[in-house]
């Protein structure tokens, strides 16, 4: 690929925002399979249940799997930003409660 040239939908939808120097050369993005996070100290932990500081707290709610699909379909669709939920119900509910 011509690196002057804008990468194809195809293989943003493959390769986008994944680093595989930070994945110990995995080609593939890693699967993140914990339902919750350690953190440095309490006062972090409290932080980020605030929502003062970026990070993971609780898998269902976010976790870097989950971030990777979202900046792809975000910048698939053209969109500043983009959500998945974990169930259509949940997708339904967040329409109606927002």
């Amino acid at each position: 690929m011509n690196p002057r040239q804008p990468a194809s939908f195809a293989t943003r939808a493959i390769h986008l925002g994944h680093d595989p120097a930070q994945h110990e050369g995995a080609l593939t993005p890693p699967l993140h399979l914990t339902s919750t996070y350690a953190f440095d100290s309490a006062e972090a932990g409290a932080a980020l249940f605030a929502g003062e500081a970026p990070g993971h707290i609780y898998s269902r709610i976010s976790n870097p799997t989950l971030d990777l699909l979202e900046r792809r379909c975000a910048d698939l669709e053209g969109a500043e930003a983009g959500v998945a939920l974990a169930s259509g119900m949940g997708a339904i509910c967040s329409v109606f409660w927002t």
